[in-house]
């Protein structure tokens, strides 16, 4: 009958307890994957006691996890590890070997028993968290055994285990390095595993940042090319004056044909009845004709209309040419005499599908999907496969809360799970909508749990090997001592020749010491061979990404600076401007009816136009302090620093007039071609506004002014009288 004893049981309490606190604080790695050594306590106990005082110390161990985990598993798992790791040292079964049974046929598969039943964690975790418990224990075996190996003197414990037979030579040593070999493999394959999987968390992030960037610039492109394609032609039909509208249906067709990312476009009059579309034959023209269609009700009508702005909507259900979901970008137009009196609106409906087509932009990254949201949080684009409807409300939520990692993570199929889906990053559009590109998180999972499962492996095989290999080194280092022996026993002391015992070091120590100086200098090799591969990698990287930082601030036609840089660069002006109390002029230039240009010379023709007038502006505003950018298409932007508000009108016209007199030669045919520009500016002190968008919204209105004039023409808005006088 079993009996307690007192100095037992205060033993295996005290090591409980200590690994209770260990256990309270396990060492994060990656995700939720902990590293808990407190277990080591019982595996001592039942090494020492047996399985009843180590199942005790057990209990109080799992105590310390519970608290940590929340799961009521730990209880079960580590108590029956306790009782098998006590019943097989009975046995005279090293730990160590035990344990490794014990995880294989029992723990593991008890383990994913458990979970299935139990737990809410996805199938896809499940393979990775039992593989790391098996990992986990098999440290926890090797710490406690190389513990009660190498300080046994302080387990002074009167009627502990004891073997039933002594051990012999070659079974201690393989045993004490297959400990050391554990703890060590184990060890440097957890430190090498988690600094793999940081870089592949960087690596990941990194990628995910370049995506969402990468397809949330080319949304904002496609989105502000389109939205600018229904302003222009806004403009256009104000200018077009109401007698003509009978022509408004051929050139809405032609304007259709120019921008196939409208599914769909429209114009409306001052009622809001259709009076063009295309394509026409899907509203029917008789309907058309007859105005008997109405959008009144729509809010890209009552937005543009009465509010009279270039209106952007949210996603909902296309009527009359059809009942997909749709964006639409409507703006209003005007009669010539009544400049503040909409006539209608002219709308453009986006073909969702095309975001698809930007999604591909993306295919170097296969495994990464795409979300895209409006501004009320609704589905516009979702990748097939994630299974999100258009105009679906976006339902997901953050997880991962608990895992230990650089990433962002999110579920949007099971919300209430904390186990993440998904790893994101997130892209802000200008119009407030907002873009996800999305990666499964499972593969992170995957990567992980093959190097576990190599690392579990690799220690099997290592295991065997070392069984093996100790074996025929125990026996030539016990031979030659039993030998010795004998014959000392029988003749007294003899020459180690007799025994064919040299003298000097085995040739096996030798060989041993040469092969690991020649591995060591095989490895330094490698060593200064990788430095040297990462060091010209990381030049190359750097070159790279000085020519990507160009490519980011320049226009590739014209060369120069884009609207990115020209927004950045006004603050640092406005701000110098300002703390000197300066004169600033900020101008807008466009080429006067380009699109004619383009349409008679070709668009090989208008390129030549906007690079030989890109010349001529950087000879002209040549100052260091001069910003001269694209804005988009023939539209420049000027940011003159520290002008003269006495010249700068001047100074504006003699570059008109030079442009006027530029004859440029069209590369196509070598006709000559001649154009003209218009230019609307604002001059004021800098303190005038710090947003550029100020600044710009008035010279856009001189240039509009300028454009009403008859074109060819300067209008520069200049200061009050009153202002504080500047000068040069």
């Amino acid at each position: 009958m079993f009996q307690i004893n007192r100095q037992h049981f205060k033993f295996s309490l005290f090591l409980g307890i200590l690994g209770l606190i260990a256990n309270l604080y396990p060492i994060p790695l990656f995700g939720n994957v902990q590293l808990i050594l407190g277990n080591s306590a019982f595996v001592i106990v039942a090494i020492l006691l047996g399985p009843w005082y180590a199942l005790l110390t057990a209990l109080v161990c799992s105590i310390g996890l519970f608290i940590s985990w929340s799961s009521p598993h730990v209880f079960l798992i580590f108590s029956l590890e306790a009782i098998w790791l006590g019943f097989a040292r009975r046995k005279d079964i090293y730990s160590l070997y035990a344990d490794i049974g014990y995880w294989l046929l029992l723990g593991m598969p008890l383990f994913v028993l458990y979970a299935s039943i139990f737990s809410e964690l996805p199938e896809s975790h499940l393979s990775f968290i039992t593989l790391k418990q098996g990992i986990n224990g098999l440290i926890c075996a090797a710490v406690g055994s190389l513990a009660v190996t190498v300080i046994s003197e302080l387990w002074q414990l009167k009627d502990k285990v004891k073997d039933k037979k002594r051990r012999s030579f070659n079974a201690q040593l393989t045993y004490s390095f297959s400990l050391v070999l554990t703890i060590s493999l184990l060890g440097s394959a957890l430190i090498f595993n988690h600094q793999v999987i940081i870089k592949q968390q960087e690596s990941l992030k990194r990628n995910l940042h370049d995506s969402v960037t990468h397809l949330g610039l080319a949304t904002e492109v496609f989105l502000e090319t389109h939205t600018r394609a229904i302003d222009n032609a806004s403009r256009w039909l104000s200018l077009s004056g109401a007698e003509k509208i009978s022509g408004w249906q051929s050139k809405l067709v032609k304007l259709h044909q120019s921008y196939p990312g409208f599914a769909t476009m429209l114009v409306t009059n001052a009622d809001a009845r259709i009076i063009a579309a295309s394509p026409l034959s899907a509203l029917g023209v008789n309907k058309v004709l007859n105005k008997e269609i109405s959008v009144e009700d729509r809010h890209y009508f009552q937005e543009a209309f009465f509010n009279q702005i270039t209106y952007t909507s949210p996603a909902f259900l296309g009527r009359g040419f059809g009942a997909d979901p749709i964006v639409a970008i409507s703006a209003p137009f005007y009669r010539s005499n009544e400049p503040d009196k909409p006539t209608g609106i002219i709308e453009g409906s986006l073909d969702l599908t095309t975001f698809a087509q930007i999604e591909q932009a993306n295919e170097v990254y296969q495994d990464q999907s795409m979300i895209l949201v409006d501004e009320a949080g609704r589905v516009i684009y979702a990748s097939d496969k994630l299974g999100l409807a258009p105009l679906s409300e976006f339902m997901w939520a953050e997880s991962g809360k608990d895992y230990k990692t650089s990433l962002s993570m999110l579920n949007l199929r099971d919300i209430e799970n904390p186990n993440p889906e998904f790893v994101y990053d997130s892209y802000a559009l200008d119009n407030q909508w907002k873009l996800y590109v999305v990666k499964p998180f499972s593969p992170l999972l995957k990567l992980l749990e093959s190097q576990y499962l190599t690392t579990f492996a690799v220690l099997i095989l290592s295991i065997i090997i070392t069984v093996l290999v100790t074996r025929v080194l125990s026996i030539r280092l016990t031979q030659p001592l039993s030998v010795i022996a004998n014959k000392f026993a029988e003749h007294g002391h003899s020459k180690a020749a007799d025994y064919h015992i040299n003298e000097e070091s085995p040739i096996e120590f030798l060989n041993l010491y040469q092969s690991i100086k020649k591995s060591k200098q095989e490895l330094i090799s490698y060593q200064l061979e990788l430095e040297e591969k990462v060091a010209i990698r990381t030049f190359e990287l750097e070159k790279a990404n000085a020519k990507l930082q160009i490519l980011v601030e320049k226009d590739e036609l014209t060369s120069l600076y884009n609207r990115r840089y020209a927004e950045a660069k006004f603050r640092s002006t406005q701000d110098f401007c300002q703390r000197s109390d300066e004169v600033m002029a900020v101008g807008i230039l466009d080429i006067d009816n380009f699109k004619s240009i383009n349409d008679t010379y070709g668009h090989q023709g208008g390129d030549e136009c906007l690079r030989v007038l890109s010349r001529e502006m950087k000879k002209y505003f040549k100052r260091d302090t001069d910003v001269i950018a694209r804005y988009g298409g023939e539209e420049f932007l000027l940011i003159l620093p520290f002008c003269n508000v006495l010249m700068i009108e001047a100074h504006l016209n003699e570059f008109k007039d030079k442009v006027q007199g530029l004859v440029i030669i069209n590369p196509n045919d070598k006709r000559p071609i001649s154009m003209t520009v218009s230019i609307g500016a604002l001059v004021n002190n800098a303190r005038y506004s710090t947003e550029l968008d100020v600044w710009f919204k008035q010279a856009d209105i001189n240039l509009y002014q300028a454009k009403n004039q008859g074109r060819d023409k300067v209008i520069i808005s200049m200061p009050k009288p009153s202002d504080k006088k500047v000068t040069v």
